[in-house]
């Protein structure tokens, strides 16, 4: 199949990008002046971000409204999906909007790119500790990005929940939050890493679906009209591994330790879960 214009320009803006890198790093080595190749990065990097599509994605079942996102739906080789650096404009969020969680269906050939994908498990969950508070409703939805299936589990809060974790936003080690620019602790729109905390994943939809926790999007429907019925749910007892997976030049491997750390430490029963998870995974 013949890429079309916009998708030869996102080839070629990545490819040289990842061309660059590698001289980047190199140049760091010898203790080269960088400064040149710096600058063509941020060129292609800039016009890779105001290429990214507007998006609907969601719809918030507070107010109904739509929740638009520029992202890279032509593949995870795009710098959208670097889970370490990602490249994403600013988003406009609905008030309601609290966070942003996803998983992945592969197909195969995978793309390959230098950074590591962390695009989730390949069959949609729910994150029981927050769906706990009355106020919190998630939306599960499905975008195509490229030849795979994307599950979007947007979560919202009305009213907002105030002093809880979020979870990092799809494929990244952080999230976007929009905070009071005069509280001296965050301006508008600035990423929150997390530093590493266990995750209940539930992958068990139907009972959430039944008390009102959870709301669906047909695939493939524009209008984005949101379910509230267990009958006819495409996302139930769908085929797929529940581990995480991770993805870089090509290759994926999975994790069933499915955790990441938050900012508080471990406590003694955290460290017994993990040491019990190796324990497993290593049996």
């Amino acid at each position: 199949m013949e890429l079309t214009t916009k998708g030869l320009e996102r080839r070629q803006i990545l490819e040289r990008l990842f061309e660059l890198d590698v001289k980047w790093n190199q140049l760091l080595e010898t203790e080269m002046p960088t400064e040149e190749v710096n600058q063509e990065m941020e060129g292609l990097a800039e016009t890779y971000l105001n290429q990214l599509p507007n998006v609907n994605v969601s719809r918030c079942p507070f107010t109904g409204e739509i929740l638009t996102l520029a992202m890279d739906v032509d593949g995870i080789d795009g710098l959208w999906w670097n889970n370490e650096s990602p490249k994403r404009p600013e988003a406009i969020l609905p008030k309601t909007y609290f966070a942003m969680d996803g998983a992945l269906k592969l197909e195969a050939p995978l793309e390959v790119a230098p950074f590591i994908v962390t695009p989730g498990p390949d069959v949609p969950f729910v994150i029981p500790r927050l769906l706990a508070f009355d106020q919190v409703k998630a939306v599960l939805s499905t975008v195509k990005i490229g030849a795979h299936t994307g599950y979007m589990m947007v979560y919202y809060a009305d009213p907002m929940l105030e002093g809880e974790k979020r979870v990092n936003d799809w494929g990244t080690d952080r999230y976007w939050e929009e905070t009071d620019a005069f509280s001296g602790m965050l301006t508008p729109g600035q990423w929150v890493s997390l530093t590493p905390s266990l995750m209940d994943y539930d992958f068990d939809l139907a009972s959430y679906i039944r008390n009102g926790k959870l709301l669906w999007i047909e695939p493939q429907d524009a209008s984005l009209q949101l379910k509230s019925v267990v009958r006819g749910c495409p996302y139930l007892e769908l085929e797929g591994s529940h581990k995480l997976k991770f993805i870089q030049e090509g290759q994926m491997w999975e994790d069933d330790m499915a955790f990441e750390f938050e900012e508080d430490a471990l406590d003694e029963r955290d460290y017994m879960k993990i040491i019990d998870a190796i324990e497993r995974s290593e049996g």
